[in-house]
């Protein structure tokens, strides 16, 4: 009898794996990497260029689109320049993945399972609608310069020290998103003690360092493998969440409520229109969540890499700089610029993209077919199946980026070249990024204020001199990064 149950069950599981390894019959023409290519990867403890380079890059730069066994199963990743705009302008036909609800997902609890970044079709346009006009505003450069000058102080006290630069820029655009995007004053550059600021990071750093949880949520449910520190300090993270939302709906209840654009106020007010516009207390805190990350994170990881690139390139330091003290007439003391002084810094926009380029901030991007849908060079994406845009890939493709790894601001000096129309760190189509503009307005009036003010170098025994060292699960960020930061003469 034993014999036979056992039997049954090693039928089962091999029928079970032999369906689940099947590639489907649209697929097979696909160039595929070796089986467990995905899961060494997740695995390696190298830094990210390194193993983007030892498991995926050469098929990336030799097939554009290739099969990869994952997580998911058989997944589409697609790293031509092309094909991932054609993806990206179909958000009908390739939609986010429908996110599960598990209150032991710590990832999704921290990231926000019902926001704007996540949702699909009539539920995504509700959002979207609701949130564009505090995007899609004229931004004062006052309101970045006000912020950027509380870094300034902080680094001038420390003037010719080696700084480890990203923790006081992360601080600042946290601070920066507060002021602009909910109209509340965080102050966690000048407090050590934020604690918005410290209870993020904290559990940023336990959501990303165990990538194998994310991958496979089931883990927060084993009892030995259970996190409770991280639901304990997840469930405060919501409790700060929730009580800003309280103090605008207070406001709003006893008629003192006094909008400045920001985006609390815009999606608590949107329960006072039609039912069709509201949005549930879950989707205004998932939106919260997800803008505190998208907000400042991947603005102060692309920050902190122009830093570095600028140290170690000094050239393109001097040139950067001296356009924008040209620009703005030579100040004796540190100025915020203005608009029109900003248009006249064109090299700072090609810095810009350089950076957010060879950074690649957000690495690649999900999707899930819809319905089968035959792409421009005649693959055909069956219905279901997971599709990972890959723009780090894109970015590092030395056909479409010739010397990927050279930080070279002047590729992008001709707007018109394939370079410029190739870059896309904000992605394409309706889905493109609503922080794009704020993103790039905020880049602008820091790193004008910082080159005003300091000069930046960085050492030939530095560990990052020759290559920055950068991780990445989904968001690229530099590791450790200490530059030394001077008070020019």
């Amino acid at each position: 009898m034993i014999y036979y149950f056992t039997l049954g069950l090693v039928i089962y599981a091999a029928y079970k794996i032999n369906k689940l390894l099947k590639v489907p019959p649209e697929l097979k023409n696909i160039p595929a990497l070796p089986l467990l290519t995905f899961f060494r990867f997740s695995r390696d403890k190298r830094f990210y260029i390194d193993k983007m380079n030892h498991y995926f890059q050469s098929y990336f730069n030799e097939f554009g689109i290739v099969r990869v066994f994952t997580h998911l199963g058989w997944t589409v990743y697609i790293a031509d320049a092309k094909i991932c705009k054609e993806v990206t302008t179909l958000p009908e036909i390739f939609q986010k993945q429908t996110s599960s609800k598990n209150a032991a997902d710590n990832f999704l609890r921290f990231f926000g399972a019902s926001q704007v970044g996540s949702v699909n079709g009539e539920e995504w346009r509700k959002q979207r609608k609701i949130i564009n006009p505090i995007f899609n505003q004229t931004w004062s450069t006052e309101l970045f310069g006000t912020c950027a000058q509380d870094l300034i102080d902080e680094w001038e006290k420390m003037d010719g020290k080696e700084l480890k630069v990203h923790d006081k820029i992360q601080r600042m655009t946290l601070d920066v998103f507060g002021k602009s995007i909910f109209d509340m004053e965080f102050k966690s550059v000048k407090n050590a003690d934020s604690k918005l600021y410290n209870l993020y990071h904290d559990i940023a750093k336990e959501v990303f360092g165990h990538p194998f949880y994310i991958l496979f949520p089931f883990l927060e449910k084993v009892p030995f493998l259970k996190r409770p520190q991280l639901a304990n300090k997840l469930d405060q993270y919501h409790e700060f969440i929730q009580e800003l939302i309280k103090l605008k709906q207070n406001e709003l209840n006893n008629g003192t409520l006094k909008s400045n654009g920001d985006l609390i106020s815009a999606l608590v007010q949107s329960n006072e229109n039609s039912e069709e516009g509201k949005l549930t207390m879950e989707e205004i805190r998932d939106n919260l969540n997800f803008f505190i990350m998208a907000g400042h994170d991947t603005t102060s990881n692309t920050l902190t890499g122009t830093l570095y690139y600028l140290a170690r390139y000094p050239e393109i330091q001097d040139k950067l700089r001296g356009q924008v003290l040209d620009a703005m007439n030579y100040p004796k003391n540190v100025q915020i610029p203005t608009i029109d002084q900003l248009k006249n810094i064109p090299f700072i926009d090609m810095v810009i993209k350089e950076s957010m380029r060879i950074m690649t901030t957000v690495a690649a991007i999900q999707r899930i077919s819809s319905c089968t849908y035959t792409l421009r060079n005649g693959v055909t994406i069956p219905k279901n199946t997971p599709v990972f845009v890959q723009l780090w890939g894109v970015h590092h493709n030395p056909s479409t980026f010739p010397n990927p790894f050279e930080f070279n601001p002047n590729r992008f000096e001709d707007i018109s070249s394939q370079e410029s129309k190739n870059w896309q760190p904000f992605l394409y189509g309706s889905r493109t990024c609503i922080g794009s503009t704020f993103s790039l307005m905020e880049q602008r009036v820091t790193l004008a204020m910082l080159l005003q003010k300091f000069e930046f170098s960085i050492s030939s025994d530095n560990p990052d001199y020759h290559k920055l060292r950068i991780g990445s699960l989904g968001i690229v960020r530099p590791k450790e990064l200490s530059i030394r930061v001077k008070v020019r003469a």
